[in-house]
This record gives structure tokens, C-alpha cells and sequence, in this order.
């Protein structure tokens, strides 16, 4: 009986940690249906706007777009995105480093002449997370 009431408990501690949630991003204003949108998952501040922990990318339709992230475990999160209208798969800059291309953060996260900040743009998931960012 003991050792079934163990099992049980493993089964169920196991369960409980490997749980995973969906994130999904519905994004909206951009100026036109060209090229696709990318959106970058961060997972920390030391990485956000670096180094991606998940990347995705759509097709965007009626000036709006949407991707699902999914099998993601409990913890503290960031989303970046960018119009890729030219396709060529990097945020378009001019000669002192001004993207060309608009772009957003969760949060709708704006930074401060420059990029925003991590604190700004970070959310925590722990159950299924709908975010709305609108791009600018």
C-alpha cells in the first residue's frame, strides 16, 4: 500500500512540473500586409533583444497578425517583434542605428532613446497568457 501511495505521489509531483502553458501574441497596426512579422521570445534580461530563447513568424493579413507559443513552463518572459516588410529576415536600421522597420514589445514596452527596457517588456506565465501588442 505504501509503495502505491509513493508512485501515486511521484506520478503526480512529476505531472505537475512538467505542466507547460500557451502564450499567444495578437498583434495590430501595422501600416501594411508586406512581408511577415518576427517575433522573438526572451527569457531573460541578459538575452532579451540578443539572443532568442524561441523564435516564430507570420504572415500578416488585414494590417494584423498572430502566433502561439506553446509548451512553455512557469517563469518570467519578454516578447520583441518587428515588420520584416523587405523579408531579409533583420530589423532594417539607417546610419546611426534607427531601425527603419517598425517594431514593439509586450507590454507595448517603448524605450527611452533607445530600445525598451527588459523590466519594462517582462510578464510571468503561469497559466495560458493572451498578450496585445500594437506595433508601431
Amino acid at each position: 500500500m505504501k509503495t502505491t501511495i509513493v508512485t501515486a505521489c511521484l506520478l503526480l509531483c512529476g505531472y505537475l512540473n512538467a505542466q507547460t502553458y500557451t502564450l499567444e501574441v495578437n498583434m495590430s497596426g501595422f501600416k501594411n500586409n508586406k512581408g511577415k512579422v518576427k517575433v522573438g521570445l526572451y527569457t531573460s534580461e541578459a538575452t532579451f533583444l540578443k539572443v532568442t530563447f524561441l523564435s516564430l513568424d507570420a504572415s500578416i493579413i488585414n494590417e494584423e497578425a498572430k502566433v502561439v507559443f506553446e509548451n512553455l513552463e512557469k517563469g518570467e518572459y519578454a516578447v520583441s517583434i518587428y515588420h520584416d516588410e523587405n523579408n531579409n529576415n533583420e530589423m532594417d536600421k539607417n546610419l546611426f542605428g534607427i531601425p527603419k522597420e517598425a517594431y514593439a514589445s509586450s507590454n507595448n514596452a517603448k524605450g527611452s532613446f533607445g530600445p525598451p527596457k527588459y523590466k519594462d517588456a517582462k510578464f510571468i506565465i503561469k497559466e495560458d497568457v493572451v498578450l496585445h501588442i500594437t506595433i508601431d
